[in-house]
């Protein structure tokens, strides 16, 4: 009896691991086309995104402190689409290193990372959850830590 339960046991991880090896994978490609996607002013950025994404940018102020804003997703594709324009000229781009994929209880996945865009010399703590779809995966929550303190004053 405890054999055939050892051999089930066996066969159904057989059959699980390679879904979930597989699952691990697409959220990892999902991740590196939306970065090519980003980094080449791609219109279709948004397309990343569901439509009620949450977007919060963390914004580390003068003081050493940290405020979190949340942004409504259309307001973040406005602001976007009115950017993209100035990021192309400047050849705006973001690195992001030390990439981790976490699956979480609910099947999500939480990327994170350290974010680091073109011309600063440190980092700055970044993540995604993102969530499958009939369309594929799709960020359901954004987080990126900044600088930019114009955040705190437009909210």
């Amino acid at each position: 009896m405890f054999k055939r339960i050892v051999i089930s046991a066996f066969l159904l991880l057989g059959f699980i691991a390679p879904s979930f090896a597989d699952e691990l994978e697409d959220v990892k490609t999902f991740f590196e086309n939306y970065i090519k996607a980003a980094n080449s002013y791609s219109k279709n950025v948004t397309d990343f995104y569901l439509p009620d994404a949450k977007i919060i940018r963390v914004v580390q102020k003068p003081d050493g402190g940290l405020e979190s804003v949340d942004f409504p997703m259309e307001r973040y594709k406005k602001e976007l689409t009115k950017g993209m324009r100035l990021a192309k000229l400047s050849r705006y781009k973001n690195t992001y290193t030390n990439k981790a994929y976490k699956k979480l209880d609910n099947g999500d996945y939480k990327i994170s990372a350290i974010r680091t865009p073109n011309r600063d010399k440190t980092g700055l703590p970044f993540y995604f959850i993102v969530t499958n779809t009939q369309n594929g995966w799709k960020v359901k929550e954004e987080s990126m830590q900044t600088t930019v303190q114009k955040f705190l004053t437009s909210k």
